[in-house]
């Protein structure tokens, strides 16, 4: 039997204005654009399509056995949100509270066939590691940050990972920009000084559960030196002025002395900002690291979801899996079940500790004394 392509076109543009994927003012648009992809040369809108409880996945395999020469992603880029529609929506969640506005945007690009990556992030101790590979590039969604709207991208779903676009230069202006983003909208921020990366963004990071191993000042600026793989301060106080203007001194300090850095803002317990003092981290076969947060305790690997169902059942390594045959000697081939995720995320936290650690641009004592420079 013939299948009709005009009607899974249809299809899926219902499901994506059910879902909030497209406008419905755009609905006779997107099903021009999908059937000139498909060749179809006469498509008819049909209002009333009904695709019953397919799935956004379903329905794109039912396109590809009707056209299975239309790339996949191309058709999501149709049907996926206009900018201006996925800012209107984010702006109206976002008067709701920052938590489900960011809920609702994850989920969205969830719903985009890995424009994010939907894999879960695994680790241990507040370290988070995170698979972003083979995903397509996310459009990105105006967010307001210390009054200037910036373009925010979604790049994992799982601890909402996302790059902030960074205009700033001057260190005030950056260290300003991470308290604002802590300010308004929690969880964490990070950018590495020096080198006009994007921020990076994420909802929770190892720096905020690091405990305090000394204190090096009190009073109007609390400054810490946390127990962290690297040497890494925290800074806090009531007057946030002056917490900045503290975080800058100690950042110019470090510029002098050619220490690279990553600064970094939470709001766990009131806005808290970090300078931890690590440079590129080297990446290996599975540990990728490279961007800010990787300094943070989150860094991107290996997508290793496919050792998963061996490390569950306890089965030998077959030979179509021999490139993670490191990480499996580490876990050990026995059956370990609904710990087989909690496993893999230890053992790759494990092989990211050292890596970290061999990052350090400074010792402690170094560090300590750049709180005291030039006072």
């Amino acid at each position: 039997m013939k299948i009709d392509i005009n009607s899974i076109l249809n299809k899926l543009t219902a499901y994506a204005i059910d879902n909030l994927l497209l406008d419905p003012l755009d609905q006779t648009y997107a099903l021009n654009r999908l059937s000139t992809l498909c060749g179809l040369a006469e498509p008819k809108l049909d209002y009333d399509a009904d695709y019953g409880d397919a799935t956004l996945a379903e329905l794109l395999e039912s396109l590809a056995a009707a056209a299975p020469q239309v790339d996949k992603a191309a058709v999501i880029d149709i049907i996926f949100p206009m900018p201006r529609t996925i800012n209107y929506y984010l702006e109206n969640k976002l008067a709701r509270g920052a938590d489900k506005a960011f809920d609702f945007l994850f989920d969205l690009y969830a719903h985009g066939y890995k424009t994010v990556s939907t894999a879960e992030a695994v680790g241990e101790n507040g370290y988070l590691c995170y698979s972003a590979d083979d995903i397509s590039p996310a459009v990105g969604a105006a967010l307001t940050v210390g009054g200037e709207q910036l373009l925010y991208t979604p790049i994992a779903v799982s601890n909402r990972i996302a790059s902030l676009q960074n205009p700033d230069i001057l260190s005030d202006d950056i260290v300003r920009r991470l308290a604002a983003y802590a300010t308004e909208y929690g969880g964490t921020i990070a950018t590495r000084i020096g080198e006009g990366a994007d921020y990076m963004c994420c909802a929770a990071s190892a720096l905020s559960a690091a405990k305090a191993e000394k204190q090096l000042a009190d009073g109007a600026v609390k400054i810490a030196l946390l127990d962290y793989p690297v040497p890494a301060l925290s800074f806090n106080g009531i007057a946030k002025n002056t917490v900045i203007r503290e975080v800058c001194r100690v950042i110019k300090s470090a510029a002098e002395q050619n220490i690279p850095c990553v600064v970094a803002a939470d709001n766990k317990n009131g806005v808290t900002l970090y300078v931890v003092f690590a440079a590129q981290l080297k990446a290996d076969e599975f540990i990728y690291g490279g961007d800010a947060l990787s300094a943070c305790g989150v860094v991107r690997t290996k997508d290793c979801t496919p050792l998963l169902p061996v490390l569950e059942k306890g089965t030998a390594l077959s030979t179509d899996l021999s490139e993670f045959k490191l990480i499996y000697d580490k876990i050990g081939g026995v059956k370990h079940g609904k710990n087989a995720q909690k496993e893999l995320g230890g053992a790759l936290v494990v092989m990211y500790l050292p890596i970290l650690a061999a990052a350090a641009s400074a010792t402690k004592e170094q560090v300590a004394g750049l709180t005291t420079a030039d006072k």
